[in-house]
Formats: C-alpha cells, sequence, structure tokens
C-alpha cells in the first residue's frame, strides 16, 4: 500500500504541479480581472461550459449609465494571428443595421454581399426565419464606405455606413491610430469588428492570447469614443424570427 501510495503521488503529483506552475500567471490575471471587475461593482462571471479557464463575461455599465456585456473566449485555433475574441455588447444602443466595420481580409462583405440582391418575396422569407439578417442585407445593399482617413487603417478594415444616417466616418483618423496602436502594457489587437443590430451595438477584438486588465480597459476605453461617433439608433422591430430567437439564448449565455 505504501508503494502503490507513493506512486499515486509521484504519477499525479509531478504533472499537477508542473500545471500549476505553467498556469500561474494566467491565474493570477484572471483573479486580476476578477477583484478589478468586482471593486468596480460589476458582475464577473467564469464561463467555464466552454472548457476555457481564461474564458469569463463581466455585465457592467459606462460613465453615463449605460448596461454592457463583455465576454472573451477561445476560438477554434483555425485562425491567422489571432486565437481569442474579447466581444462588448451595449443592449441600449441597438436597432437598424446603419454601421459595419470589418477586416478586408475577412471574406465577411464578400459573403454578404454576394445575399444582398434579393427580390421582395425571398427577403420576406428571409425576415420569417432572422429579421436580424433581413435587415443586414438591407443594409449591404444600400451602404456605402466611409474611410477613415488614415491609409494604414483603411487598407486593413473597411468602415460601411448609410449615408442618409451617418455624417461622418464612425472611426476618424485619430481613433483609428489608436486602433491600429495599443499600448504597451497590453495584448495587441490583430484586428476588429463593429455593427449595429437589434440586439445591441457590437464591438469586437481579436487578440493573439486572452486580455490582461489593461487590454479590457483599453478596449472599453475604445468602445467608448466609438459609441460618441454614432448617431442615435433607429429603434428596430424585437427579433423574433428562429434564428433570432437562437441567437438571443446564446448572447445571454
Amino acid at each position: 500500500m505504501l508503494v502503490l501510495a507513493i506512486f499515486a503521488a509521484v504519477t499525479l503529483g509531478i504533472p499537477l504541479g508542473l500545471y500549476a506552475l505553467l498556469t500561474r500567471g494566467r491565474r493570477r490575471t484572471m483573479r486580476e480581472i476578477k477583484d478589478e471587475a468586482t471593486q468596480r461593482g460589476w458582475e464577473y462571471h467564469a464561463r467555464r461550459w466552454l472548457g476555457d479557464p481564461t474564458a469569463f463575461r463581466i455585465n457592467g455599465w459606462t460613465p453615463s449609465g449605460l448596461n454592457w456585456i463583455l465576454k472573451s473566449g477561445g476560438t477554434d485555433g483555425d485562425n491567422r494571428g489571432w486565437t481569442v475574441i474579447l466581444g462588448l455588447r451595449i443592449p441600449k444602443l441597438g436597432g437598424e443595421t446603419d454601421t459595419a466595420i470589418f477586416p478586408r481580409d475577412s471574406g465577411r462583405r464578400d459573403s454578404v454581399l454576394l445575399t444582398t440582391r434579393l427580390s421582395p418575396s425571398m427577403q420576406a422569407r428571409v425576415a420569417v426565419f432572422s429579421g436580424t439578417v433581413a435587415g443586414a442585407v438591407t443594409f449591404f445593399e444600400h451602404a456605402r464606405e466611409f474611410p477613415s482617413g488614415l491609409p494604414a487603417f483603411d487598407k486593413a478594415c473597411q468602415i460601411l455606413a448609410l449615408p442618409e444616417r451617418v455624417q461622418e466616418a464612425p472611426i476618424d483618423a485619430a481613433l483609428a491610430e489608436r486602433i491600429l496602436h495599443w499600448p504597451a502594457d497590453t495584448i495587441t489587437g490583430h484586428s476588429v469588428l463593429a455593427w449595429r443590430d437589434p440586439f445591441g451595438l457590437h464591438f469586437q477584438a481579436r487578440l493573439p492570447a486572452p486580455p490582461n486588465w489593461a487590454t479590457i480597459t483599453y478596449f472599453l476605453t475604445l468602445a467608448e469614443d466609438l459609441c460618441a461617433r454614432l448617431p442615435s439608433p433607429v429603434p428596430a422591430p424585437t427579433p423574433s424570427g428562429f434564428v433570432d430567437s437562437i441567437v438571443a439564448r446564446f448572447l445571454q449565455s
């Protein structure tokens, strides 16, 4: 029995000890994020069901009192240069889609534009399944590009908006410069995405590693500056399609 106990201790103790040693920095970072969020009165939740020990959700609010939901979690690892998505959603800023910002190399625009030239009857069918998708189709039919004025950013990202709703680029050269160049103590974002739909205003950063607290605070500052440049939302019908109901449940997780 003594030999078995020693063997078990060695067999389990070494890998567990190595795991604790190798993940010490990660666990310290997660504790810092939780402590900083809690000190501000925000709600922190670990998303353990994802199987990712660094995945979390924070329910907080802006200085002006707008509630937001911040989520972080890993991806499938098939992406070039990024493995984590840090995403913010502000429900009260949701409405008709009037703005979309995404990387030019994502293929998103090409894939969406292929479906934008739909007949009215087809659009009605799409709306039955997802009013949100139907709104996005209408948006891409009428949107035009609004360059930021910073060539490096405009080469990497595309900014689309409805000209009747947006008078100036949602991202100007100063904000674009800050999106491209993150502070040294942050996990520098690989790329960003943003869009408005009936579920809220969404802002995402693709990261090469899980965020630290400095990354989160910088990301929230970028989101606040973006919100300040966007027009007030135009109310949209509450999403009621089959796909929308699934998305709504997913957003609550």
